[in-house]
């Protein structure tokens, strides 16, 4: 703390943070007025700067407060006080923003709807009473409306609604609500809601209506459009479902309340504080059996995707007898979240039988985050809407870096200082569509963040598509280009995300990655740090047919592991009666270095124990047999893992023959909610042995986790429980996506580290 040696002192104070946009320039406004304090207060792209003359005493009271309790939707990440000459200012002034050299921007993310102004709208006499776009300093619109730095009206496509003079005087005071709230609108001068017609055309009727008669409707949201119905309705979802062509994949649900979610989901204390944070994600919840949703909503899970209203409008669409509706991200299957009329219009015009639309631009799409709860602490399964683009601070400062992603779940990442900036969820850019949305996506936050990377960096796979763009952006820039194998960026991902920067294990399971040798990893075990990581257990390498056609067909990859175990194709095709078909080509395959490629993936190995359990069909979407497998062992309260055993090679190694156990307990006529507890188990039990031996030998205590496979509540529980029972201190992710939405912090701090070498 600034010791004031004058009674009246001055001194300038520069904060950084998450601290425009939020109400942080009013909130200090009102605070110096309240201590008779004189001077100013600015936003610019550094931060915001405070200049204070008063009495010391006081001027210390206004930081201990203001660090103490800063604005609700603000973070302050540096405070940073200098003592300065009087000036003798008259009285306390909001300057106008302005641009600084040292940049360090953080503009909040999507905010759900106030209290505050939720009772506005609900309100018959307000001037916005049903204004579907009320907003104010803590609520609103941020990120999908920026163009540009600093937060500032004329840099959003609100820039094009110029305020009434009720709003005007709203926004200009500083002891108002809406005091540059820069989405600040009103029925009078505000974007503007119209129903129509597939065709564009106006329609006249009740939303709840057609809601309630089974229609279907595309919505233009904050980041995008959504496709509605009754989610109570079974013919509406059944409808939407083969409109969609989604035949399998869960549905996203929006709720009247929290009372509604009780109805339908197991609720603990901290799923409901997330469920109604300002983020409002997407939470995965235990499904009650009691529950009146059909099966179409989520085919063959136990857990549903509920979401609460996060606009005026979304509460708009409920009533008493409207309580529980599918709200699904309106996209043809694969592609980039809509967010333009005219998009909409061309491909969702089959979709849907009537279209919610609104006249303020989507200038940054933004897909609704999905998240779950383990630890009591959050879970990102999907990181956008709500979160982005809030910063990952990270265990050292680096340089300026652009960090690539994977082409799965793919996010890039900025990141400078001690920093690290990633951006919302583009999907996968096997996609072209996807690919263009992520490179509008780079040149968005490149500009916005006044950032040049002074190197680039992208995964080891030479066919990735963001391998290529990379390549292309660092001949653009002139920098060098770094490549990083995609489980060792788990690992770095998984170690920056609990501000760790030392040696610790690392144990990554995912579907596949390029290994350093070639083949394809995925169920890896490492130790070091960011700079210095060294493979020391593995899976064992099995067949893995050449292609993607394996990853949608478990029966497949099951067929190839027991061709490789047993000699006996009769034996294989009980094990597998539906296989036969199959068998002329698994056989070769599990004997051939032509046919098939070494691998280590442990999304394979769950997906040939999924076929095991039963599931036997085609994966319509990514994950599905893992996370139907995961449904059937929670009907199981305790089951016993198969044998495994643990190899001493070069590294440990995993064998995976206990899919055969698996198999043979199959034969014996075991049902598949206990096949599916004991592989669960037994993946579980061999991860702690394994940890155990290289915890011993490395003398650590400390072990991180990564990679898809640990976004299964059953495996990361019992892992959780069962580390924590042998004194190992366990590290799962919690600021980005266990999956490869993540991998960008880690192919970060892993470019920096080299560098410094």
């Amino acid at each position: 703390m600034v010791r004031l040696a004058q009674e009246d002192g001055a001194v300038e104070i520069h904060v950084t943070g998450i601290v425009q946009g939020v109400g942080f320039r009013p909130h200090v406004y009102k605070s110096a007025i309240s201590l008779g304090l004189k001077g100013w207060v600015i936003n610019t792209t550094a931060g915001v700067t405070i200049r204070l003359e008063g009495p010391a005493q006081k001027i210390t009271k206004f930081m201990e407060d203001l660090r103490k309790s800063p604005p609700p939707l603000s973070q302050i990440e540096t405070f940073a006080v200098r003592d300065v000459g009087l000036e003798g200012f008259s009285a306390f002034f909001i300057h106008e923003s302005q641009n600084a050299a040292d940049t360090d921007i953080s503009i909040p993310p999507d905010v759900g709807t106030c209290p505050d102004c939720l009772r506005e709208y609900r309100d018959p006499t307000d001037r916005r009473s049903g204004y579907p776009f009320i907003n104010c300093v803590n609520c609103g619109p941020r990120f999908s409306i920026t163009r540009a730095a600093p937060y500032d009206r004329k840099n959003t496509s609100m820039h094009v609604f110029e305020m009434c003079d009720d709003c005007i005087a709203e926004y200009i005071d500083p002891m108002d609500r809406r005091f540059h709230a820069e989405p600040n609108a009103c029925p009078v001068c505000g974007p503007k809601l119209t129903l129509t017609l597939p065709d564009g055309s106006p329609l006249e009727g009740d939303l709840r209506g057609l809601l309630k008669e089974g229609r279907v409707l595309a919505i233009k949201g904050i980041g995008g459009y959504h496709l509605a119905c009754d989610a109570l309705n079974t013919g509406a979802v059944r409808l939407l479902r083969e409109r969609k062509r989604r035949h399998g994949k869960p549905f996203a649900l929006m709720c009247r309340d929290l009372e509604t979610v009780r109805g339908h989901c197991e609720l603990s204390p901290e799923e409901e504080k997330l469920l109604a944070s300002p983020a409002r994600p997407i939470l995965l919840l235990k499904r009650k059996p009691a529950s009146p949703l059909c099966e179409e909503t989520a085919p063959g899970l136990d857990t549903l995707g509920m979401m609460l209203p996060y606009t005026p409008l979304h509460y708009g669409l409920f009533d008493e007898d409207l309580s529980i509706l599918v709200m699904t991200s309106a996209n043809i299957s694969g592609d980039p979240l809509i967010i333009s009329e005219e998009d909409a219009y061309t491909h969702l015009g089959e979709l849907a039988d009537a279209f919610v639309i609104h006249n303020r631009e989507i200038v940054n799409r933004a897909d609704d985050s999905v998240a779950m709860i383990f630890r009591d602490k959050p879970y990102l399964l999907r990181r956008a809407r709500g979160f982005v683009p809030h910063g990952v601070k990270l265990p050292f400062s680096l340089s300026a870096v652009f960090a690539a992603g994977g082409d799965l779940k793919s996010v890039f990442a900025y990141a400078g200082k001690d920093k690290a900036i990633l951006s919302q969820y583009f999907g996968d850019l096997d996609n072209l569509r996807n690919l263009d949305a992520y490179q509008d996506g780079v040149r968005f936050f490149r500009d916005f963040l006044k950032i040049r990377p002074e190197r680039v960096v992208c995964d080891l796979h030479p066919d990735y598509a963001s391998a290529g763009f990379t390549e292309r952006y660092a001949e653009e820039l002139g920098v060098p280009l770094v490549k990083v194998q995609h489980h060792k960026a788990h690992f770095a991902s998984a170690m920056a995300d609990n501000g760790l920067n030392e040696k610790v294990l690392g144990v990554i399971c995912d579907g596949t990655g390029f290994g350093e040798d070639s083949s394809i990893w995925g169920f890896e075990l490492f130790y070091g740090d960011y700079s210095d990581i060294k493979r020391v257990g593995s899976l064992t390498p099995f067949p893995q047919p050449r292609g993607d056609s394996v990853v949608k067909n478990p029966l497949h990859m099951a067929a190839v592991l027991l061709c490789a175990l047993w000699e006996d194709k009769d034996k294989v095709l009980d094990a597998l009666p539906g296989s036969v078909g199959l068998l002329p080509y698994t056989k070769a395959q599990a004997s051939s270095n032509t046919l098939s490629i070494a691998s280590s993936s442990c999304g394979r190995l769950f997906d040939a124990a999924a076929a095991l359990c039963g599931f036997t069909g085609k994966v319509t979407y990514e994950g599905e047999a893992a996370m139907r497998m995961e449904s059937l062992a929670h009907q199981v309260a305790d089951a016993d893992p198969y044998g495994y055993d643990i190899l001493e090679d070069d590294i440990l190694r995993l064998s995976w023959g206990f899919i055969g156990e698996m198999a043979e307990d199959r034969l014996s006529g075991t049902k598949p909610p206990v096949l599916a507890a004991r592989f669960h188990q037994t993946v579980s039990a061999s991860i702690c042995d394994l940890v155990e031996r290289l915890a011993a030998g490395y003398e650590t205590d400390k072990v991180v986790f990564s990679g898809g496979t640990f976004q299964n509540r059953f495996v990361i529980s019992t892992l959780a429980e069962k580390l924590l029972d042998m004194g190992i201190k366990a590290y799962f992710h919690h600021q980005v996506p266990t999956n490869d939405g993540g991998l960008a912090l880690g192919q970060v701090v892993i470019a920096a580290s080299r560098a410094e070498k």
